[in-house]
């Protein structure tokens, strides 16, 4: 059956080896790519990229790759990492920038850094309360989101669901309520993997390894919307696990969309 929905796979810009498997699941299995920038790998990989016949949507680097946008003193070093990300964006015709609002600073600083790379195309992924070693994270909550349109820095948000759970699981609140919220935003991609919904950190899981109702998450995709399976591949030589993850999703859409 078809999706009623767009599905993503996941990528590295530097994972140019796995394009011909991707090309062979294309449109069965994924509709686009969310290529996510590793630094400095822009003159080695675009060209493959270009080739590759796909719609793209990037994912800019985070705290990962060094890049903080809610800490001051990085200010000049992530100006410098976004002009690599808006090279791949346009030479890729991507319609967003998926960015994370980095972590500990201020959420004020994080709006200034959004205000200076000054890309209409950018969009805020929420993130969870607590970062995998206990930082707090900037852009995670419902409020975080309503000061940050408030100020004109930007205007949409890709919504990533295990971080609204686990956010929700910090501060001891319904899921859904802050789902339900974030939904108010209106978001312009989402992200699915399964979890846990008494952790306060992030975990991805491939779908039926955790204990996320996938199918109540569905819910809240819009028919025609950008869904990215943003699930682990134990293997990084080939796409089985995001090739499983879509079979398993395959029986959920049936239940929640049916024909």
């Amino acid at each position: 059956m078809d999706f009623p929905f767009r599905t993503g796979l996941k990528l590295y810009s530097t994972n140019t080896d796995l394009i011909p498997e991707a090309i062979l699941l294309k449109n069965k299995y994924l509709d686009f790519v969310e290529l996510y920038i590793i630094p400095g790998s822009y003159d080695k990989t675009i060209n493959s990229w270009k080739e590759f016949d796909v719609p793209f949507v990037i994912h800019a680097p985070h705290t990962g790759h060094n890049v903080n946008i809610a800490n001051n003193e990085m200010r000049k070093f992530n100006i410098e990492i976004y002009q690599e990300v808006r090279c791949f964006c346009d030479a890729l015709k991507s319609p967003h920038i998926i960015v994370h609002g980095g972590s500990n600073g201020i959420l004020e600083e994080m709006i200034f850094q959004l205000k200076m790379i000054g890309d209409d195309r950018i969009i805020l992924e929420n993130k969870p309360m607590k970062g995998l070693n206990g930082e707090s994270c900037q852009g995670c909550s419902p409020e975080d989101f309503n000061i940050v349109f408030a100020s004109g820095a930007l205007h949409a948000m890709a919504l990533d669901f295990g971080h609204a759970i686990y956010y929700a699981a910090c501060c001891n609140l319904d899921y859904r309520e802050v789902i339900e919220s974030f939904m108010s935003f209106s978001p312009q991609i989402f992200h699915l993997s399964d979890g846990y919904y008494d952790s306060y950190t992030d975990v991805h899981l491939n779908l039926g390894k955790g204990k996320f109702n996938i199918k109540e998450l569905l819910n809240y995709v819009p028919k025609g919307s950008k869904l990215t399976i943003e699930t682990p591949r134990v293997s990084h030589n080939n796409l089985n696990e995001f090739a499983e993850d879509v079979h398993h999703l395959q029986g959920l859409v049936a239940y929640n969309y049916p024909s």
